[in-house]
């Protein structure tokens, strides 16, 4: 049986998701399409605009098994973002790893870790100047957002002895970052959540278009969160060093909007997305943490991805919903999912304890 994998966040869900996921299905004839899904919050640690609930009903169109990467570790930088969802992959069985692409050449991963591996003095001098990993590394060679992001899933998956190849599938339409849409079909992510007006226009139709989750909602919250808690209750969380909690504090009194507080935060030893996932980790008061999450946490699945299940259910450590006191990675998802209730009049924990997403199967 030949199990095949990717790994999304779908912020939002698009046409470009939909083309992915169905090329996937065409090029590798696999048997099983397994998709490792972050949840509530990016490796960025932007909110997802959709629910994980909503995202895994739209996976589930073609793919066979949702399979959970919770917010605690999706919000990362891109090599733990790669070796959590690549790690996913693995204990699912995995054998292929699919992923959109800029250059569609997956001999440059191998090209760049030999430029990478032998320029280690030059990005350790330019972390000592201040500049960021990204940009630091930048510096060795010039990939696009998607190929850097697959640069660390082949580091992932050869640094600990994978037996998973890469795959890759070109991408199509406007690259990631672009303001205005020039493909008449397809446009990337960052452009829709710029302007929510184009979902309309550049996702499936059974993607629900109102049901969207605005960030501003969750500023109000954070902000009276800071104002109500003692600095030295940010020092020693997950992912603030380095003083960075206070000059988010400094800064969240004359902001009204996270955009706002992130434009006058970001620094050049700061970058944005290292802020916001400091923001994510304030907003949780999420502690520095043992990696012990060993299990399998399943968001759905159709009538094919089931068999496979139930065929290795000896040797999975499935979970079709959790509770409170597995492990703290979901602790974590509980409560992130108790603060969206509170704050949107969700019904998400509820659904956190429900039994996985089904459908028939899409073969």
């Amino acid at each position: 049986m030949k199990v095949v994998g990717t790994i999304c966040e779908y912020n939002p869900f698009h046409n470009g998701h939909l083309y992915h996921l169905q090329k996937i299905k065409e090029i590798s004839k696999c048997d099983i399409l397994v998709v490792v899904l972050s949840t509530y919050f990016t490796m960025r640690g932007e909110l997802s605009i959709h629910s994980p609930f909503d995202k895994t009903k739209y996976a589930l169109s073609e793919a066979d098994i949702v399979i959970s990467l919770p917010s605690i570790l999706a919000v990362n930088s891109a090599d733990k973002f790669a070796f959590y969802a690549v790690r996913e992959l693995n204990k699912i069985g995995v054998t292929e790893l699919y992923f959109g692409s800029e250059t569609n050449d997956t001999a440059i991963y191998k090209k760049y870790e030999e430029i990478f591996n032998s320029n280690q003095n030059i990005v350790k001098e330019e972390l000592k100047k201040g500049e960021s990993y990204k940009k630091a590394t930048s510096k060795l060679y010039n990939l696009m957002s998607n190929d850097l992001l697959g640069f660390a899933y082949y580091k992932a998956i050869k640094d600990n002895n994978y037996k998973i190849e890469i795959k890759t599938i070109k991408r199509i339409g406007d690259i990631h970052g672009v303001s205005e849409p020039i493909d008449l079909n397809y446009t990337s992510s960052s452009a829709i959540r710029k302007n929510l007006n184009l979902i309309d226009k550049y996702s499936p139709s059974f993607v629900d278009k109102t049901n969207i989750l605005d960030s501003s909602k969750l500023f109000t919250y954070f902000k009276f969160l800071l104002i109500n808690l003692n600095n030295k209750e940010f020092s020693n969380l997950n992912f603030l060093s380095e003083g960075i909690e206070n000059l988010i504090i400094k800064n969240i009194y004359s902001s009204h909007s996270f955009i706002e507080l992130i434009d006058k935060t970001t620094n050049k030893r700061y970058t944005s997305s290292r802020i916001r996932r400091a923001i994510f980790n304030m907003l949780f008061l999420v502690n520095k943490f043992d990696d012990n999450y060993q299990y399998t946490r399943v968001l759905g699945y159709s009538s094919n991805g089931k068999k496979y299940l139930n065929l290795n259910k000896k040797k999975l450590n499935i979970l079709t919903n959790i509770k409170e006191n597995i492990c703290y990675v979901l602790d974590l998802e509980l409560k992130i999912a108790k603060v969206l209730d509170n704050v949107y009049n969700t019904n998400f924990l509820s659904l956190e304890q429900s039994k996985p997403q089904t459908i028939e199967n899409n073969i």
